[in-house]
């Protein structure tokens, strides 16, 4: 699969089902599900109105090359948990990349479109969390300048084997 067959757009009603599967197919197997993931999972109750507020809008990524466009990554923005917009305080929610995936790219395309967006919205710091299993994610977030959140609440760079759950990037 070529980087090219691969297409990061806004998502449509008719993707909604996918993507809601896709979601819970790749999240399914988390223990977190019930803490961490909890917020993830009662979003996709209503995905299209999760993502209606201002400053909010979401993605899916799409697999062009086949017959039918596979929706196969998807990544939300909106207001830090219920934020006013006006805190300008993004967050980035339920990024996810199909299984088979991963390791090509797409995240890291599903990331940059988010960032975009928020930058366009006005926000000055975006917020993500992950689970203490979802290591590659953890690692694309540091790549693109995230820093681990401590228990102190302070951001620090995450030099050692641990792997934090929550991320935030203090300028966009």
């Amino acid at each position: 699969m070529l980087t090219n067959d691969i297409k990061v757009e806004l998502l449509q009603d008719a993707d909604v089902d996918c993507a809601s599967q896709l979601i819970r197919r790749n999240l399914r197997d988390y223990e977190e599900q019930s803490s961490v993931l909890a917020a993830t999972f009662r979003r996709l109750s209503d995905l299209r109105g999760a993502y209606k507020q201002k400053g909010s809008m979401c993605f899916v990524a799409k697999d062009m090359s086949k017959k039918e466009p596979t929706c196969i990554g998807f990544a939300g923005i909106g207001s830090f948990h219920g934020l006013p917009f006006s805190e300008g305080v993004a967050e980035i929610r339920d990024l996810v990349v199909e299984e088979e995936y991963r390791g090509q790219g797409i995240g890291n395309q599903l990331l940059e479109r988010c960032l975009s967006e928020i930058k366009a919205f006005g926000y000055h710091r975006v917020y993500l969390e992950a689970t203490p299993k979802m290591q590659h994610a953890q690692q694309l977030f540091i790549r693109n300048g995230f820093r681990a959140v401590t228990e102190g609440g302070k951001a620090e760079d995450s030099g050692d084997d641990t792997f934090a759950c929550y991320f935030i990037l203090q300028e966009i």
